[in-house]
């Protein structure tokens, strides 16, 4: 059992007000739907379920935002970690375009729910994402995979920027180029987090931080949940753990099935006003194309800057000294710009690098598996799970499992991950 984690001292915790906490009042409780989790999937399956006239209760182990939902970078994009071609290539062409759809319907999800809520506080703006080459090799790459999108599957809202236009958009000169895509956006995670559990509370779902759930049990009625104090007593259960699967006994049989990976992100003090007007002026999100993937934004005069490369149940300062290095690499501009935040949280990479969802038995659902690429998709599986969960109509494409897929070895899952990451990094340093 991993102990809880400490909330994170992190710029977006700095920025949002406090959270109220609701823990689960002593005895048993009794409701249609327990939703395991109280991040952006759970959040989304919990809605969807009341929209099914259904009653939840939803059940957070820590405070609110506690866990990815809150620690994030809040890049709001539709794409998996695999790409499309290669979906099309290894699935066919159909399916792409399935899948392509479903990325697509996630941003759009994300929207209509801050639309449909109010959810002003999460600051979305639909500022676009730039993939930025680092060699001419990757930018040739980028170029064709941006042209497939465009005539195979119809993606509209794409750019080529050549160099010059990277270098003033970004105020780097280390590009060669880059693309620009329209549809993407970038908002505050944790302000978006709180604004659905404030919508839950207002339309009558319950909803309780602090309270772990130690185990999962069906009986002929329904499904148990054991919680501190007492019982829940539900039709269904609802799982949406993801990379914190293995803080119970309860949802093991998922965390066997995934990777934790932790992904750092490191914010500078607010930049002095010469370089705040040269840095990433139109704020939108940033990613390189080197393997061990870094990406960036501005937020608040800021430079936030994040990528993966730290394993481990605590935080690592040596992984957080290599983040910064990276930036001031990026950035040598900063100079003795101060960082004033550095955090960190969990990824869930799934066996096949898509996320995972549907049922593990008749009565009790999961989603999981996000690979990095959740802000908008943890939400929208969400939803669409919890519609398979009551007979509606959804669409999940190569998401919906069978059956859950364990990682092999995964009482050495640290050690193969390291040597990816290490064999990932020589590379980059070679240019390779």
């Amino acid at each position: 059992m991993m102990d809880l984690p400490s909330p994170p001292k992190s710029l977006w915790r700095e920025m949002a007000p406090a959270a109220e906490d609701t823990p689960a009042p002593q005895g048993n409780i009794s409701c249609d739907v327990a939703v395991v989790g109280g991040g952006f999937t759970g959040l989304h399956a919990a809605h969807a379920f009341a929209d099914a006239g259904l009653s939840v209760a939803i059940f957070e182990a820590g405070p609110v935002g506690l866990g990815g939902s809150g620690r994030n970078g809040g890049v709001v994009s539709a794409k998996f970690r695999r790409g499309f071609a290669e979906l099309a290539k290894s699935h066919g062409l159909d399916t792409a375009r399935r899948m392509h759809g479903i990325a697509n319907a996630s941003v759009d999800h994300l929207i209509a729910t801050i639309e449909r809520f109010d959810l002003q506080e999460a600051g979305f703006r639909r500022v676009g994402a730039l993939k930025c080459a680092h060699t001419e090799a990757a930018f040739d790459h980028a170029r064709e995979e941006a042209e497939w999108l465009e005539k195979t599957l119809g993606e509209t809202g794409l750019h080529v920027l050549d160099r010059g236009a990277v270098v003033e958009e970004t105020g780097c000169d280390g590009f060669v180029g880059g693309i620009l895509q329209d549809r993407a956006g970038a908002l505050q995670p944790l302000a978006y987090l709180q604004g659905l559990w404030a919508a839950a509370r207002a339309r009558g779902i319950d909803i309780y931080s602090r309270t772990p759930v130690t185990d999962i049990s069906e009986t002929g009625a329904g499904v148990r949940l054991r919680i501190p104090g007492g019982e829940v007593l539900a039709g269904q259960a609802f799982v949406a753990t993801n990379a914190y699967s293995s803080l119970t006994g309860a949802t093991r049989r998922l965390a066997h099935s995934l990777v934790p990976f932790r992904s750092s992100i490191v914010a500078t003090a607010k930049l002095p006003v010469d370089l705040n007007a040269r840095l990433l002026t139109h704020e939108r999100s940033y990613t390189e194309t080197r393997r061990m993937m870094r990406w960036f934004r501005k937020v608040d005069g800021r430079i936030i800057f994040g990528g993966r490369g730290a394993l481990g149940h605590v935080e690592s300062p040596a992984a957080l000294r290599r983040l910064e290095q990276a930036m001031r690499t990026i950035f040598p501009m900063l100079g003795d710009v101060a960082v004033d935040y550095r955090w960190s949280g969990y990824v869930a990479l799934s066996m096949d690098g898509l996320p995972m969802a549907g049922m593990l038995s008749d009565r009790i659902g999961y989603a999981a598996g996000f690979n990095g690429a959740g802000v908008a998709m943890s939400g929208y599986v969400g939803d669409q799970v919890a519609q398979l969960m009551t007979g509606r109509p959804h669409e999940l494409a190569l998401i919906a499992r069978a059956s859950l897929l364990a990682v092999p070895f995964y009482a050495f899952r640290s050690i193969g991950v390291r040597a990816v990451t290490f064999s990932y990094e020589l590379m980059d340093a070679a240019g390779l």
